[in-house]
């Protein structure tokens, strides 16, 4: 490929992909991105140029910042194109990227080798900063390029030796032994025992992080669990949490909706973006807390988180839910004109397949609790257009659509939390077609995602179109989990012994992932405390 056939694809590339900026005034579009794929690498490859890659998103504050600043400053422009192979990533349209460079925060900056290693990383970067970096790392580049190139042989050498060795081990299929079943049933109280550790008792939720705070609504649901199991003070450790929530700050008291976390312990320093997936988390805890307790309290929260939900983030022309709510610091500044003055922020309109999965969950729960049928209608209705829109020609779901496209087929995530959505529907109303089209989905987890060699799903196919890290594909464990709950429920309805099996060496294979995982492994303990309580171990 020559130099002009270069220039030429990259400008084809500008005009095939969306990329979504700064809705304020801003010239980061000057600067020629290319999107993720293997073109850009093996651009970077033939003109011995690093890649510079920004991973961003449309609800973020500070990704907004920085197209306005360092992205939009004319001097770090010109060596961005002249230096550098720019790729910018949506985090939310490419979960796969994100997971694999994110430098902890948003907007991540990554400057990667032409394979794709990272050679310098951070968030947010001030111009000052910027042209620093850039600077110093294509010099660092081009004087060190073929000793780079040999450390990233080494590795990849190192990568393959792993492969080669999980591939030797012993195949998978095989009975779940008595000290696995033993373990297994002793998970839920152990997992327990991680977040009465991490419970802070001053302001409820869980402490993590010394200046962050999430309010990590799955290790609530496992809370609730072990409520049920007769640990009565797990329900006041939830019902703790989401008073502090709601009261601290993380509530967003006069327009509804859960910001998605504080930079304070108390609450009450909230980053104000709200995300469909967070809130679909939280309002399937508040439904179920609604359910325990017959508090009025949560009732009223779970019918304010609804009213948010179908005013905000529903879509009442397609039949499907937002993917979230911008942040915007100024809008939600304390007083009583800061909003009056000002236009609420954007919804981002994409179509998350996951996300609505579990909304289309926690919304039939709420229909339940709430005694609002009307609820229930719009679930199916989103679940509906997923199965119309969104399944692809091999059997998976695509991740996201926006502007009538669709992208990123067969990810782990997309195709379990729609088949859990799928059977919960199942469940109540029956019918059919919801049940045949989950198994449909788990079938294609089974012949496209299994790893034989250990009994657990890969977080997406195979491909030959991918680059760097992504070569190297994982094996998540709050998705393992996942596939192995829908297995589970679907060897009840089918009374088949082999999908038990299978689902049971899942969870037993994750086991040691769980021991490295704490707080992230919440669901992966309610997968198993269900199971529990079900006596499917």
């Amino acid at each position: 490929m020559s130099g002009n056939e270069v220039a030429d694809h990259s400008q084809s590339w500008q005009m095939q992909e969306i990329f979504r900026f700064s809705p304020r005034a801003n010239s980061a579009h000057k600067i020629r991105w290319r999107p993720w794929c293997r073109a850009a690498f093996q651009e970077a490859m033939l003109t011995d140029k690093p890649i510079l890659l920004v991973i961003t998103s449309s609800w973020c504050h500070w990704c907004h910042t920085m197209d306005e600043t360092t992205l939009s400053d004319s001097n770090i422009i010109k060596i961005i194109n002249a230096d550098y192979i720019p790729i910018r990533v949506d985090s939310d349209m490419r979960p796969d990227v994100n997971a694999r460079y994110n430098q902890n925060g948003w907007p991540s900056v990554a400057m990667l080798s032409a394979e794709g290693e990272v050679l310098w990383g951070g968030v947010y970067v001030p111009p000052k900063q910027m042209l620093y970096y850039l600077g110093y790392v294509r010099r660092y580049y081009s004087e060190h390029r073929q000793e780079l190139a040999l450390q990233v042989q080494q590795l990849q050498a190192q990568r393959d030796m792993l492969k080669e060795d999980r591939n030797v081990r012993k195949h998978w299929l095989r009975p779940l032994s008595q000290e696995e079943q033993i373990a297994l049933k002793a998970l839920p109280e152990q997992a327990g025992h991680v977040l009465r550790d991490l419970y802070d008792a001053d302001y409820g939720g869980f402490t993590i992080h010394p200046r962050l705070k999430f309010p990590h609504p799955e290790a609530l649901e496992l809370l609730l669990h072990l409520a049920r199991r007769g640990q009565s003070d797990c329900l006041e450790m939830v019902c703790y949490s989401l008073q502090q929530m709601r009261d601290g700050g993380l509530w967003d008291k006069e327009s509804g909706g859960f910001f998605r976390y504080s930079a304070a312990s108390d609450w009450g320093a909230p980053h104000t973006e709200k995300m469909a997936e967070e809130n679909a988390a939280l309002l399937h805890v508040i439904a179920q807390v609604t359910q325990e307790t017959g508090d009025y309290q949560w009732y009223q929260l779970l019918q304010q988180l609804v009213f948010y939900c179908n005013t905000t983030l529903w879509q009442p022309r397609e039949g499907v839910f937002s993917g979230s709510q911008s942040a915007d610091e100024e809008y939600y500044e304390p007083g009583p004109y800061s909003r009056a003055t000002r236009l609420a922020p954007h919804v981002d309109t994409a179509i998350y397949t996951v996300w609505n999965a579990r909304m289309a969950s926690a919304y039939l729960l709420a229909s339940r609790v709430l005694n609002q049928p009307s609820l229930n209608s719009m679930a199916l209705r989103s679940l509906d257009w997923l199965c119309q829109k969104m399944i692809h020609r091999e059997g998976s779901v695509y991740h996201y659509a926006l502007h009538d496209q669709k992208g990123l087929p067969g990810q782990l995530a997309d195709q379990v939390w729609m088949t859990r959505a799928l059977l919960d529907a199942y469940e109540i109303h029956g019918n059919k077609t919801h049940l045949e089209t989950a198994v449909a989905l788990m079938h294609f987890c089974c012949q496209s995602l299994l790893d034989e060699h250990n009994g657990l799903f890969y977080d997406y196919p195979e491909t030959a179109d991918a680059v760097g890290r992504l070569l190297i594909r994982e094996q998540s464990l709050t998705e393992n989990a996942l596939a192995a709950e829908c297995l589970l429920r679907m060897a009840a309805y089918s009374k088949r012994q082999n999908l038990r099996d299978t689902a049971l060496l899942v969870l037993s294979g994750c086991l040691e992932k769980y021991k490295h995982t704490g707080i992230q492994g919440a669901i992966y303990a309610s997968v198993v405390a269900s199971a529990v309580a079900r006596d499917w171990l």
